[in-house]
């Protein structure tokens, strides 16, 4: 995998920890909003912006790989390597986009429990290497922070809350997303998800044994988190005329 000669971004400094006051600011307001109102609106533009924003973050990652390295064959061979939609990050991202557009109760269930559960990761220990003074800084903390607000957002704003049986279907999500990613990062050669080792700057993974144990060491921790999601969330969806688009 191709790095920068230096990392720029530091981690929990000022730069990461301004971008994790505005996630949380911003999924309290937006989050209170939504419970206010949802009973008299349907909160189409905010739910289409959010979701929006999560795609366009997810999209510009390999653009901005090109226009940093170029468009020949060395920056193909980068966005092979390191900018596909591959990561748990990117997938997640796209289930919350699609569930806010359409309110569907399967990809927010899913993507409550991915995008706080997993994207969090990302968001307080960043695989990140440049800081604000690029583009790919706002990207990131576009993506790693929107994922979890819109989680919040769907979940406690909007109440489109997990089912019976959501602990078990996130297992086989889980499960299901590991085996493919895997697969593919064989058959290409690459490390999407860090799932075939880890990243080479610091994250969760340092603690968690070496290839491949901790792998097991990330579904326990994953269906832990699961299950304590799953305690706190709310019982109860909101009406049914109140989820129509």
């Amino acid at each position: 995998m191709f790095l920068p000669l230096t990392r720029s971004f530091i981690t929990f400094g000022s730069a990461h920890n301004l971008a994790i006051l505005v996630t949380v600011i911003l999924t309290l307001v937006l989050t209170r909003r939504a419970r206010k109102h949802r009973a008299t609106s349907d909160l189409r533009t905010t739910r289409y912006l959010l979701g929006g924003l999560l795609l366009l973050a997810v999209s510009l990652d390999p653009v901005l790989t090109l226009e940093r390295y170029g468009w020949g064959a060395k920056g193909f061979d980068l966005l092979i390597d390191n900018s596909l939609p591959l990561y748990l990050c990117d997938v997640v991202s796209i289930f919350l986009a699609f569930a806010l557009f359409t309110k569907n109760q399967r990809l927010a269930e899913i993507g409550f429990l991915w995008g706080l559960a997993g994207t969090m990761q990302g968001l307080l220990m960043p695989t990140l290497w440049f800081d604000q003074n690029e583009l790919e800084f706002y990207v990131f903390f576009l993506q790693h922070g929107g994922a979890p607000l819109a989680a919040v957002f769907l979940v406690w704003g909007i109440g489109i809350v997990p089912e019976a049986g959501a602990f078990r279907r996130a297992i086989l999500w889980s499960l299901g997303y590991l085996a493919t990613i895997m697969t593919i990062n064989v058959i290409i050669g690459e490390n999407y998800g860090f799932l075939n080792g880890k990243p080479a700057v610091p994250t969760f993974f340092d603690h968690m044994g070496p290839w491949p144990f901790y792998l097991i060491t990330l579904q326990v921790i994953a269906y832990s988190l699961y299950a304590i999601l799953l305690k706190i969330a709310p019982k109860e969806a909101a009406r049914n005329d109140q989820l129509a688009a």
